[in-house]
């Protein structure tokens, strides 16, 4: 009977185990752990203006990191909190009187006071903690809402995008649709990153879609559709404080003749079948700066076995654990080996080569990226699913 209880019990913890590490195993758990320290320590940096893990790992001061970390978590509480969390220290640090137990145990009424009190801290930054996690995920299922679930299915097109955001809320937008009023003739791509992250940017990035969606029905030319969502952005950054680079493109289906205006975002990689790299610069300035902002468009034909990579600055500016930033250099590598390789197909190849590289370094950075290819002569694209 004990032993059965014994084998109960264990497979209890198990179980128990299980729930609290989700399954992680103590390498895996060890990785996460400093993932979250670097992603605090920068975001403690960030309040305090000073590179807090650099002056750690530097090993010299580390009582003033902590003491920096320590003064941004008392700056963030509400005065209720700061007085609770004081009383509590006073209480540990000042304690007036013990008793000793039947057991022989020491207890400090002043401790055990102190200890209820933390107590009742960390509840209380739990419960805002669980209401922010819970406003963000309804934003997080909002936004998905805005961006395509799957990419249109377009004979001889091959159209993959994914993104990773940073944050539960993302400001990276991408969309490929058929134009309206063109009889499913031409389709429009729109990569897009706004300036900044979590709710800000993810509010802004959804007025971004719908402008782009409603301006798409007018037969307007690629560069008045973008200076009509630049005028229509001026009037939501802000004045100018949030700003948007955006590389829009139009392709016209039966020629593939492709016209595009960039934003002021990172140049495309256009991969040629025969192994060259165009680089798709041809635009102005980002949305959101001036009304008065002018664009001007770039056109190329594409050709069987052509691949155009659109991607947003998270891909590039990704950083290892030395600083290292992964690099155009890199992306265009790794686009290089990619000639013949489906779109879904690149498109995780390049995700897990980001993943590689920044191994456990936190991404502080939305992730986004586009493919479309063309097919090659005789070669069937499948149908995303």
């Amino acid at each position: 009977m004990a032993k059965g209880k014994s084998r109960f019990s264990v497979a209890k913890l198990r179980s128990f185990w299980q729930r609290t590490s989700d399954g992680l195993n103590a390498e895996q758990l060890w990785t996460q752990f400093r993932r979250e320290t670097r992603s605090s320590l920068d975001l403690y940096s960030a309040e305090t203006g000073r590179n807090l893990r650099e002056e750690w790992s530097a090993r010299r001061g580390r009582r003033r990191v902590v003491a920096a970390v320590a003064g941004a978590m008392y700056k963030r509480l509400t005065p209720v909190r700061r007085l609770l969390l004081l009383l509590a220290f006073v209480l540990l640090v000042f304690p007036t009187f013990q008793y000793s137990t039947n057991s022989g145990l020491r207890i400090s009424p002043n401790s055990t006071f102190a200890a209820l009190i933390l107590l009742v801290l960390l509840v209380l930054e739990l419960a805002d903690r669980v209401g922010l996690k819970r406003d963000l995920e309804i934003a997080r299922d909002i936004q998905r809402m805005l961006l395509p679930a799957k990419p249109p299915s377009i004979p001889g097109l091959d159209i993959a995008f994914a993104t990773k955001a940073a944050n539960t809320v993302a400001g990276d937008y991408y969309d490929a649709f058929l134009r309206p009023n063109t009889n499913d003739s031409r389709v429009l791509l729109i990569v897009a990153d706004v300036a900044g992250k979590g709710i800000p940017a993810g509010l802004l990035m959804a007025a971004v879609q719908t402008g782009f969606h409603t301006l798409a029905v007018d037969p307007v030319s690629l560069i008045e559709l973008a200076a009509r969502l630049n005028r229509s952005m001026c009037a939501r950054s802000g004045g100018g404080r949030h700003l948007i680079t955006a590389f829009i493109a139009e392709l016209e289906i039966s020629t593939l003749s492709l016209t595009w205006v960039n934003a002021g975002h990172n140049p495309p990689f256009l991969l040629r079948s025969g192994g060259a790299i165009e680089h798709l610069e041809e635009g102005g300035l980002p949305l959101g700066a001036f009304t008065a902002s002018r664009y001007e468009s770039g056109s190329t034909e594409l050709r069987p076995g052509d691949t155009l990579y659109i991607y947003t600055d998270g891909v590039i500016e990704a950083l290892n654990e030395s600083g290292e930033e992964y690099g155009e250099d890199r992306l265009a590598k790794e686009v290089a080996a990619l000639a013949t390789t489906g779109a879904a197909a690149s498109l995780s190849r390049i995700f897990e080569s980001v993943d590689r590289f920044a191994d456990t370094t936190p991404q502080y950075d939305d992730i986004t990226c586009l493919v479309l290819r063309v097919a090659a002569a005789g070669a069937a694209v499948s149908s995303p699913l």
